[in-house]
């Protein structure tokens, strides 16, 4: 208690102003990463400045009460020099100055995951305050880079470094009219990287940086820029939103296939079929009030294609939700989760929903985006369709093609036997340990990796870490089709060895 007593009236004692708040702070969020472990991260003044701007947007009347939606941290991050895609926001609203510093040193919640960087804006207005905290765990470092260009046709060079583990740079503008375009690098060594940028008409561009890894393709970076006189973004969204449910299907799915062109992938196919899926869903979570890929009843999506008349072989769902349909797939597509959807090589169709409403006078939109790959007969050697499948995959990520190994081969049809007789889709099973026997059989590998799924088709390769491992050099795939109690009827039990030389 007599604790309690000091702080508060420690507090009490200390002028409240702006700047004094976002010591106290910035001061607490250094001790919170301390306390729990973690590396403190670094004050940077860009995202100091974005989470200014933010606080004084927030005391707007014309704003949502929750945290800024993808777009308008953008902006703010964009506008201030930063290029960090995606950070953690924490939002705190008080009618009263010392509430608002108050109840975020009562915080404990935002040091539970890892970040390089971070920035604290406070703004009061009035007795009105607005606390705004941003958080990152940054993925590149850039040179400055303008943000505005007075007239078409002006050209700049990007460089930059990615931050471990991103490797393999690749360079994406997005046009005014939605086009994406990959940009060649003019320069690369390791990590750094650099890349000549040409802003060709009036309007508003998107710049992106993306970084590989194991586990697949990473936005780095991402920053807006204006060309032809100053920033028309600031009161309004960066292209006009569509009004109409088959405005909005348009829009989106031409900058779904503009983006999937541009990383070399085919474009997608509307499907009427999953259209309505889509837009019975994105319905639904505007009747109930809820947002999320499971509904209350617990149905997800594999249940909610059981009732839409064609079969597919393979499926995903994205979900946006922000003032407008394409604001909401804007933040879709720089959402790493969701952009591993948009650009899978293994999807075919697609099916978009959008849903308009208002909450709390101000326009909303819910974007439900599914994708599919339909299910078509398989050519008569399944086999060798799932080593395409492997070979694309590989080819996606950069990798250099794996070379078939008929010994592992035979291990694993062997092992997908076994598994199947014992409903059992594991690597060691009572009679049959694939990596021993990998060992045993092939004296030169140095290491053995197994992956072991169940589907409907054998081209529904997972990008598993195994197979987007550049050291390994050789490949064997088994395969049987048959019943289980566990996972169903007529589908393919695949295993899929690995291994790297000595």
């Amino acid at each position: 208690m007599m604790l309690a007593l000091a702080f508060t009236a420690l507090l009490a004692a200390t002028p409240l102003t702006p700047e004094s708040m976002e010591q106290q702070a910035e001061g607490h969020v250094l001790r919170e990463f301390e306390r729990v472990g973690r590396r403190a991260p670094v004050q940077d003044p860009a995202l100091t400045q974005a989470a200014r701007r933010l606080a004084r947007e927030s005391l707007g009347p014309q704003l949502p009460a929750g945290a800024p939606d993808l777009h308008a941290l953008t902006l703010a991050i964009s506008d201030s020099g930063g290029a960090d895609p995606s950070p953690r926001s924490f939002v705190i609203r008080a009618w009263a100055h010392a509430h608002a510093i108050e109840t975020f040193l009562a915080r404990k919640d935002f040091s539970a995951e890892p970040a390089s960087h971070f920035g604290v804006g406070i703004v009061t207005a009035g007795e009105r305050a607005s606390l705004v905290l941003l958080l990152t765990e940054r993925k590149a470092e850039l040179q400055r880079f303008p943000r505005n260009f007075p007239r078409p046709g002006a050209t700049q060079v990007l460089c930059g470094e990615l931050v471990a583990p991103l490797r393999g740079a690749d360079v994406y503008v997005t046009l005014p009219d939605g086009n994406v375009e990959r940009v060649p690098l003019a320069r690369e060594t390791g990590p750094k990287f650099c890349s000549r940028l040409r802003f060709p008409k009036v309007g508003g561009y998107t710049v992106e940086v993306i970084g590989s890894s194991a586990k697949g393709p990473e936005v780095a970076a991402l920053f807006l820029v204006d060309v032809g006189g100053p920033s028309q973004r600031a009161g309004a969204e960066p292209v006009q939103e569509p009004t109409t449910v088959e405005e909005a299907r348009q829009a989106i799915l031409t900058r779904i296939n503009s983006l999937r062109r541009a990383h070399g992938l085919a474009a997608l196919s509307p499907d009427a079929a999953l259209d309505t899926v889509a837009q019975a869903y994105s319905e639904r979570m505007a009747r109930e009030g809820f947002f999320a890929h499971v509904a209350p009843d617990g149905t997800d999506l594999r249940g909610r294609l059981l009732g839409a008349g064609p079969s597919y072989r393979s499926a995903g769902e994205n979900l946006g939700m922000a003032q407008g349909p394409l604001s909401a797939h804007f933040g879709i597509e720089h959402s790493p989760g969701h952009r591993k959807n948009l650009l899978s090589a293994q999807f075919t169709h697609a099916g978009i929903g959008v849903a308009f409403q208002t909450v709390d006078g101000r326009p909303q939109a819910i974007v439900t985006e599914v994708f599919s790959a339909a299910l078509k007969p398989l050519k008569a050697d399944p086999l060798s369709e799932a080593y395409r499948a492997i070979e694309a995959k590989r080819k996606q990520f950069k990798l250099r093609p794996l070379e078939r190994s008929e010994a592992l081969e035979q291990i694993a049809l062997d092992h997908a036997r076994r598994a199947l007789r014992q409903d059992s889709p594991k690597a060691h099973l009572p009679d049959s340990n694939v990596h021993d026997r990998v060992f045993k059989a092939v004296q030169s590998a140095r290491s053995a990796a197994v992956d072991f799924y169940v589907a409907e088709s054998p081209t529904t390769v997972p990008e598993s870490k195994s197979l987007l491992d550049a050291r390994n050099t050789r490949v064997g795939v088994g395969l049987v089709r048959g019943d289980s109690r566990t996972f169903g009827k007529d589908r393919y039990w695949v295993v899929v060895i690995y291994t790297t030389p000595r």
